[in-house]
Parts: structure tokens; C-alpha cells; sequence
């Protein structure tokens, strides 16, 4: 008889002293009592997150989840039963009367909140153990706040709360003698905790203890952010809030100010989301605050499949095949809630599936409001993330994307983001500032490396290949901090494969020593029976071993002629991503990691095909009328009050559920009991089975894994590297004055801490395409301006009616039309209609005025796309009077005058990008000693004439304003129109450009 105690070493000095106390009065009184039991001290399981006691006791008379409260003095209850569960509580010194409250995590308002919220998430963990969910009564499952002391409770626990106990050390041992449940201690029992709790045995050593301290959790951030805060948790209705900052520290700083201060407002639950179990593990790591994978959170339910759909996709591999994993009830998160999600950017609305699962409905952002269903209680969402960086999906449909969130939730919607502070220093800060800044105002015409030897240093090929060899010759050990960025998958490959020839010099073929990262979610089964399976998480890394076997399957699809065949390789890994983790035997899907992009789609098919053809043969060793399920089915309300007829129809389906449709037997039968009951329970039969398969089937559950060295920046995302080199090229055909590259590239220098080494640098100037044209081949005082071009931006109509340029899309014909006929109309003429005889021709035709019949034809003449479609002329096609000089002057003005949208003429007047460019042309004609002003502003034209004393320089600057177009920013061309010295113009283009 005796007591078996293990121990999860905790975080926190006074969480260990206090354990070790109660463990040797534990041991004390099991001795004497002959009891048996077994003591699990901070037990946590990955697969169930949720669950956080201080630890775990089973004895003969019951089983305990216990939490450890490091509090003395007079505790004062909540009065009353709603208080008891959503407000907070204190502790009150004897002697002085002042009030500390009793912390309960960082999540929770209160301990019992806390106890009941691990109590519910245990009933989980007893659902899903087969030893569990039939030696344990989860209703009698106790929780105990055990305080260290001494204490003096004043007011009750409710009578209602019969399972929950509020004991001090001192009381530890009555309270086990008078305790009674049903759950009573086996070996079977405290073999299935051990194994989804695994611990060390603890040690009773007389260990000197440092005296108890507890943590101070003050984290201060801006008081602007602080009051916009206060403003949205005191709000008693639900709503999001959006925080956007560059600043990882700014941001994990608003996480922890939330974490710390949350439950001051009221808020009895809090919740803290990443995107998965890898940013979350990235996110812990660096907050020292436990973050859920969304994943876990939410998904997870019992899904609903109707069987007569089922039977008309039968022959539809793409629909029988994706196994959709249903989201799950919200019940064990309070309706006054707070729901932090961190690093919010990599979140998205955008369609995520795998080739053989799908979470919910694909797009995680909507099924998270679907989940939470704000507007049915008052929970609050805060999102906080990186708005200038990839996302795991288009960048439009982020969880920071105010437009997106308003259509998932009508309520409040509150946005801060933190501005943008410009380094003084050169390096990676002032590159990722002038993206986040090109980002921002939606400006591509700006990347500069302004490189800086202690962290951004541009690297030649012998150099780049020096840095391969010093980081990767030797097998990796741990997770490598240094890697290759790259655009595509393909150049990843091609990296690696040279590290591998070069640096470890293990040939091209898989081999010992090579660093592989996995890029799926699967369970390495447990064999033996004894063990909780493992976890494969996307993005973790592996040091190969060993190669022990392969097994080629071949799979008949009917989209190809000919077999797939799907190779599987056994190979013996060590984790290099969790300490501690003992060597592995995995399966690796070949056919993944030889392809230069993924599986193609027949390969996906043919693996949908051979995992759906391991669950028939489960379902064949486990047929759906033998299940539990089924058994259950029968005891529904439901099923008792069907006919006798459906009874034995529903029977019949029942036996026959998993046979070939043309083996089943025609049965006619009344939609409630194909529709409703029989989906019902066999979709759990169903998910049950599932997970069996995934528990079980070592194939089912193979790898997919690509060589670690070298990864795309999508595949870094939300990772930290010590060094990076990175590739900045994406191809020929890809731009990169746009907001996609600005993206990537902040990203990719994001993921770095030290060094970031730069190869193929492209720099963008405002000037990198402008023409540069002197049109006066000799000196010429009084040359006038040639047609200037004709642009407008975002134009409104004035004179014309829109009915009649139905043809026209053109947005500068359009503007010339309005304005011509506007001051033709001022002579009597009046627009009969515009034709468009092609892209770069348009007619408009008046009638003239006291005249029957005769007619003004006027042809406007455009560009093509490289002069943004801009109107070069305007010419008279026919003319039935004398107006021709009066229509030619007309013509002129239009091109001249400000008719063309004239603005203020002043370099003040300018606040878009060419302020920037233009003050540094101010400044540099003034080291010249000329005086640069600005004579006429058009859309996309300005004017400029430059003098000094005896000579001076007329100009015309045209420049893009098209975000789409990606001309917004650069200068397209610079014309001479005057001047009056030969040499100017030579010398007005080393100035400007």
C-alpha cells in the first residue's frame, strides 16, 4: 500500500514549495492509512491544452484536481452564487485589514472559475481514454483549492457546488478521510493518467529552497493605448478591438498589459489564441505566457452527414474523401469572455485545406465568430498583430482587416496602430521602416538597402557559400538558427541539394545527418500500448538517423489511365524542435518529398483514395451496427417513438451503412430517420473511427517533409532566425514595385535577429523608367510648349450626361469631352452623341448652332497603357462653318490652361510623393544657384520654371498616380520646353535625376 508521486517541475519557486509540502504529508498519511494512490504534480498534455491543474490525485476514495493557492488570511466569499462564480476574491490580513486578491492564472477572475474550467476540460480527456471513460464518472470528479495558510473563510460555498472544496494545507489530511466518491483508485486507472500525464518519479530530498517571491506583472505600455483599452473592456456589450504595431515587443507587451489587467475590469475568463500549435509554440517560447492553437480551440465537434447525399457522391472521390473536422461547442468559454488572439495577422478568412482534411468550413477567420457567435452574448475579441507582413493567406482577409471583420460582426469595431518611427541608424530597422512605410501609403517607388555591417550586409557567391558551410557541415543537434530564404520551392530544393553535396557531403539521396522539416499535422502511433502518442507539428525540424524500410502502394484512380503509386520510407528521426524528445521511428511520404511543389493532384487523390480505404477496412473490423454508438442510438427518445416500420428500415440502413450502393437493399423510409437520427450517431461513429485511424495507422499518419536548410519565406513565417541569407529575387516575371513584394520582403528580413545577408538586391528610384527629353535643339527665348499630354484622375462629370459616353471608359476622354463641350456649348453647339472607333480613337459630334443638318465631328486622339491612356491630341475631323480658329483656340486652351483641373501653384500646395522629391529639386537648383517654381499643377502634370539672374529653364514633369497600373510614384518623364543656354538642359537632368 503506498502512494506514487510524480512531478512536472513548475515555473514558479512557491508552486514547488508548496507541492513538496503536501506530497510529504500525503505520504505521511497514505503510510498510515494503507491507502493507495498516485500523486501527478503539474501535469500537462499538448493534446489537451485546456486542462492546467496543479496536479492530479486518485486514491481510494477519489479523484481529485487539485490547485495550489499561495494565500493566508480571512477570505471572504462572495455572498451569494452568481458572485461565487464571476467576481473576484480576496484576502484579508488579520492585522492590518488590507486586501490582496486571490489570483487565479492570468486567465480567470477567480480560483473556483479556474478549477471548473480544468474540470471540464478533463471531462475531455475521460471521453477520449478507453480506460478512463469507463472507470470514471466524470460528475464526481472533485477540485479542491488547496491555500497554503492559515486561513479563515467567511460566507458558505453554494450548496449547489458540491464538487468543488476549499481546503488549507493544515486541513489536507481531514479532508481526504471524510472525502467519498464513487471514482475509486485502480492500476488500470493510474496506468492511463501516467500515460497522458507523463512525469518524472519526485524525489524527497531536503532541498534549501529560496524564500517565496511572487512575480511582479506590471507591464506598462502607451497611455493612449491603455485609455483606448480601459474604454473597450469596461463597455459591458461584446466587440473587437484591432492593435497593429511593426514592434513584436510592442505587441507582446499589449499581450501581457491584457493577460495582467483583464480581470480587473470583470472579465472572468481569458483566453489567448495563436494561429497554431507551431506560432504558439514560438509565441510561449518568447512571452513566457501558454498560448492555444485556434485549431485546438475551436474545432473538434460532432459533425452531422446526411446519408442520401452520402449515396449520391459515392462515386465522387473529392467529396467522400475530405474528412472536415466540425467546429466544436463553445460552452467552456465564458459569455463575458475576452479572447486575445496574438499575432493576429497570420489569421485569415482566406480557404485553408490540406489533401486530406478541412477544418470547419476552410476559412478559420469566419468559423472563429461562427464559434465565439458574439451576438448572441457579450464576449470581446482583441486582435493584435503585424500589419505590414504576410499572411497565411491573401493579405485582404486578415484578422486585421477592418472591411473583413465588419462583414463577419455588425457590432463595434475599435482600430488602433501604432505609428510609424523612422530609424536613425542604417540596417534592418530602417529597411523594414521604409517598407512598412511604402506599405502604408501604398508607394512602391522607394527600396533602398542602406547597408550597415552589423546586421544588413549584402554577400557575394564565394561569400554565400562560406556561410553554408560554417552553418550546416555538421548535422544539426537543436533548431537551426540560421537559414536560406527564398521565393519558391524549387529554388529551396536546389539550395539544399547543394548543401548536401557541399557541406554535409551525403550524396542526393536521403541520408544520415540530413535536417528535414515536417509540413503536416499527424500522430506518430504508439505501438506498444503503453505510451501517449506523439505529436507531429508543421514546421518542426528532424535530424535523420536512420533509414530502416519503404512500402510502395499502388492505388487505382479514375482520373489517370494508370496506377498512382504512393511510396512510404521508414526512418528513424531525432526531434530537434522539443528537448527531451527520445529518438522516433515516422513514416515520409516520398512522393512529397521528392516534388518541387507538394503532391499533384492525382497524388492528392490517390492518398484521399488510400486513406478512405483503411477506414472501410476499419469500419469492416467495426461495423456501425455493433458500435457503441449504435447502441446508443437506440436508447434516443427518438428512436423509442418510431414506428415499427422505420425501426426496422433504419435497422436494415444501419447493417448495410458501409456495403457498395448497388449491394444495398431499397428501403423507403421517412426523412426522420435518414436525415435526422441515423447522421447523427453515425457521424460520431464515424469521427470515432477516424481518430482511431489516425491513433493507429502509422501510413495515414506519414510525414510530409522537405530538406530544412533552405525554406520559402511563407514556410519561415512567424519564425525567428539568428542569420538569414536571403534570396531576394523571385523571378523574371515577377515585379517587385508592388504591395506583394514589399510584403514578402519585410517578412523575410522579420524573421531575422542578427544578420540578414542580402543576395540579388533590387533597388527602385522614383526615376528608374522616366524619360528624360530635351526638345529645343538650339537655344530658343521664346519657344512656346508643345501639346502637353492630357490626364485626369478620378474625374466627375459636370456637363455631360453619362448616358452618352456608354462606350467610353476611357477616364481622360472622358474629362476632355466634358470640357470641351461644356465650352462649345458656351457657342451654341450642342453634343449629339461619341462614338469610340477604337482604343485610341474616340469621335464626338455636334450640331452646329442655327444650323439644319450640319455638323462638328472632333477626333480625340490617346495613348496607350505606358502613357496611362493619356489624351495626346485633340484634331477636326469636319466642320460645316467659319468657327475653326475659335474651336482650334478652344483646343489649345484645353491643353494649356487651367482648364485641366488646375490646383494651387505653390511646392507647399504638394502633400502626396512629390513633396519628397520636389523639396530635394528645390535644394539642389538653389546649390546652383537657380530658384525653382512651380508655374501650373494638372493630374499627373506639373509645370516648373527654373532661373537665376540671366538664364532660365522651363520644364514639364509627368508622373503616375495608378496603384493597379504600378505608377503611383514615378516620375514617367521630364521635357524641356524652354531654354536659353544649350548646355542647361544636360545640366537640368544631372540635377534632377
Amino acid at each position: 500500500m503506498s502512494l506514487e508521486i510524480l512531478h512536472n517541475r513548475a515555473e514558479h519557486t512557491h508552486e514547488n514549495e508548496q507541492f513538496r509540502r503536501c506530497a510529504l504529508e500525503l505520504q505521511r498519511v497514505f503510510s498510515q492509512r494503507n491507502w493507495d494512490g498516485v500523486l501527478i504534480g503539474n501535469p500537462f498534455n499538448d493534446n489537451f491544452h485546456r486542462f492546467r491543474a496543479d496536479a492530479i490525485l486518485c486514491y481510494n476514495h477519489g479523484l481529485i484536481l487539485i490547485d495550489f493557492k499561495d494565500y493566508q488570511g480571512i477570505i471572504n466569499l462572495p455572498p451569494n452564487d452568481e458572485e461565487f462564480q464571476s467576481a473576484k476574491w480576496y484576502s484579508e490580513s488579520s492585522i492590518d485589514k488590507s486586501r490582496i486578491e486571490i489570483k487565479a492564472g492570468s486567465r480567470f477572475i477567480n480560483p473556483f472559475r479556474q478549477l471548473k474550467a480544468y474540470r471540464e476540460a478533463f471531462y475531455e480527456i475521460i471521453e477520449k481514454n478507453i480506460y478512463l471513460n469507463g472507470s470514471i464518472n466524470a460528475s464526481r470528479v472533485a477540485i479542491a483549492n488547496i491555500f497554503s495558510g492559515p486561513v479563515e473563510v467567511v460566507n458558505n460555498i453554494p450548496g449547489s457546488l458540491r464538487y468543488y472544496k476549499l481546503v488549507q494545507e493544515s486541513e489536507l489530511t481531514t479532508f481526504l478521510y471524510d472525502f467519498a466518491s464513487e471514482n475509486k483508485f485502480t492500476q488500470e486507472i493510474a496506468g492511463a493518467l501516467k500515460v497522458i500525464f507523463p512525469a518524472s518519479k519526485w524525489e524527497e530530498v531536503s532541498l534549501q529552497i529560496p524564500v517565496s517571491t511572487k512575480e511582479e506583472n506590471i507591464h506598462e505600455i502607451e497611455k493612449e493605448v491603455e485609455i483606448e483599452l480601459t474604454n473597450f473592456l469596461q463597455d459591458e456589450n461584446n466587440g473587437v478591438f484591432v492593435l497593429e504595431s511593426m514592434d513584436v515587443q510592442s505587441r507582446d507587451n499589449w499581450m501581457k498589459y491584457l493577460i495582467t489587467e483583464t480581470t480587473n475590469f470583470g472579465i472572468p475568463q481569458i483566453e489567448l489564441w495563436g494561429h497554431s500549435a507551431r506560432i504558439c509554440k514560438k509565441i510561449t517560447d518568447r512571452t513566457r505566457n501558454q498560448a492555444d492553437s485556434i485549431y485546438k480551440a475551436i474545432y473538434g465537434g460532432n459533425n452531422q452527414t446526411n446519408n442520401e447525399e452520402e449515396d449520391e457522391n459515392e462515386d465522387s472521390a473529392e467529396s467522400k474523401l475530405l474528412e472536415i473536422i466540425p467546429i466544436k461547442s463553445n460552452e467552456y468559454i465564458d459569455e463575458k469572455a475576452l479572447i486575445i488572439i496574438h499575432e493576429a495577422h497570420l489569421v485569415n478568412r482566406s480557404l485553408n485545406q490540406s489533401e486530406l482534411l478541412r477544418f470547419g468550413s476552410g476559412r478559420l477567420l469566419e468559423d472563429i465568430f461562427k464559434f465565439l457567435n458574439l451576438e448572441k452574448n457579450t464576449r470581446k475579441i482583441i486582435c493584435i498583430g503585424d500589419p505590414y507582413s504576410l499572411s497565411f493567406g491573401k493579405n485582404e482577409d486578415t484578422a486585421l482587416n477592418i472591411d473583413t471583420l465588419s462583414e463577419l460582426f455588425e457590432g463595434s469595431i475599435k482600430h488602433y496602430r501604432s505609428p510609424l518611427e523612422e530609424t536613425a541608424t542604417n540596417g534592418i530597422s530602417n529597411l523594414r521602416y521604409c517598407m512598412a512605410n511604402s506599405i502604408e501609403n501604398t508607394i512602391f517607388n522607394q527600396l533602398k538597402y542602406n547597408w550597415n555591417e552589423n546586421n544588413l550586409i549584402q554577400i557575394s557567391k564565394p561569400e554565400i557559400e562560406s556561410n553554408l558551410k560554417k552553418w550546416f557541415s555538421q548535422p544539426k543537434s537543436s533548431e537551426p538558427k540560421e537559414a536560406v530564404l527564398m521565393y519558391s520551392k524549387k529554388d529551396a530544393k536546389t539550395t539544399n541539394l547543394w548543401i548536401k553535396n557541399n557541406c554535409l557531403n551525403n550524396g542526393k539521396a536521403l541520408a544520415k545527418g540530413d535536417l528535414l522539416v515536417a509540413n503536416n499535422n499527424v500522430t506518430i502511433p504508439d505501438d506498444t500500448g503503453f505510451n501517449q502518442p506523439k505529436k507531429v507539428i508543421n514546421g518542426m525540424y528532424f535530424s535523420l538517423n536512420e533509414i530502416k524500410s519503404s512500402v510502395n502502394i499502388s492505388i487505382t484512380i479514375k482520373q489517370s489511365p494508370i496506377p498512382i503509386n504512393l511510396n512510404f520510407i521508414n526512418i528513424n528521426v531525432k526531434c530537434l524542435s522539443l528537448q527531451g524528445t527520445p529518438d522516433t521511428d515516422i513514416w515520409l511520404l516520398e512522393n512529397y518529398f521528392i516534388s518541387d511543389d507538394g503532391l499533384s493532384n492525382n497524388e492528392k487523390i490517390a492518398f484521399r483514395v488510400f486513406v478512405n480505404n483503411r477506414l472501410n477496412d476499419f469500419k469492416k473490423e467495426f461495423p456501425f451496427i455493433d458500435s457503441e454508438e449504435f447502441r446508443n442510438l437506440k436508447l434516443d427518445t427518438e428512436y423509442i417513438n418510431l414506428t415499427k416500420e422505420e425501426k426496422e428500415a433504419l435497422e436494415i440502413i444501419a447493417k448495410e451503412y458501409n456495403l457498395p450502393k448497388d449491394k444495398k437493399t431499397k428501403i423507403s423510409t421517412s426523412d426522420k430517420v435518414r436525415k435526422q437520427i441515423l447522421p447523427r450517431y453515425y457521424s460520431k461513429f464515424n469521427r470515432r473511427l477516424s481518430n482511431l485511424l489516425r491513433e493507429k495507422d502509422v501510413l495515414v499518419n506519414a510525414v510530409f517533409m522537405n530538406y530544412g536548410w533552405a525554406l520559402t519565406v511563407h514556410k519561415g513565417l512567424g519564425s525567428s532566425f539568428k542569420e538569414t541569407i536571403i534570396n531576394t529575387n523571385q523571378g523574371e516575371s515577377k515585379g517587385i514595385n508592388n504591395a506583394e513584394y514589399f510584403r514578402w520582403l519585410y517578412t523575410a528580413i522579420t524573421t531575422t535577429e542578427n544578420f540578414v545577408y542580402v543576395v540579388n538586391p533590387k533597388e527602385i528610384n522614383p526615376f528608374q523608367d522616366c524619360e528624360f527629353k530635351d526638345e529645343l535643339n538650339k537655344t530658343n527665348q521664346n519657344n512656346n510648349a508643345t501639346n502637353s499630354l492630357l490626364k485626369f484622375q478620378n474625374y466627375e462629370l459636370k456637363y455631360v450626361g453619362s448616358e452618352k459616353l456608354e462606350e467610353v471608359t476611357n477616364e481622360n476622354v472622358i474629362g476632355a469631352i466634358d470640357l470641351l463641350t461644356n465650352q462649345l456649348e458656351l457657342k451654341g453647339y450642342i453634343l449629339k452623341n461619341v462614338q469610340k472607333k477604337s482604343d485610341h480613337l474616340t469621335k464626338i459630334i455636334f450640331s452646329i448652332p442655327q444650323a439644319i443638318d450640319k455638323n462638328c465631328i472632333l477626333n480625340i486622339d490617346n495613348k496607350g497603357e505606358r502613357d496611362q491612356f493619356s489624351v495626346s491630341n485633340v484634331r477636326i475631323d469636319k466642320l460645316e462653318n467659319d468657327d475653326k480658329s475659335m474651336i482650334e483656340e478652344l483646343i489649345k486652351n484645353l491643353f494649356t490652361t487651367d482648364v485641366n483641373q488646375s490646383q494651387n501653384n505653390s511646392l507647399e500646395s504638394i502633400k502626396d510623393f512629390r513633396k519628397d522629391i520636389y523639396s530635394k529639386w528645390f535644394n539642389k537648383l538653389k546649390e546652383n544657384n537657380f530658384k525653382l517654381k512651380l508655374e501650373k499643377s494638372h493630374n499627373n502634370h506639373d509645370i516648373f520654371m527654373a532661373v537665376n539672374s540671366s538664364d532660365k529653364i522651363k520644364f514639364q514633369v509627368w508622373y503616375g498616380t495608378s496603384v493597379s497600373q504600378k505608377t503611383k510614384g514615378f516620375i514617367n518623364s521630364i521635357i524641356v520646353t524652354e531654354k536659353t543656354k544649350e548646355d542647361l538642359g544636360d545640366k537640368l537632368k544631372s540635377w534632377l535625376m
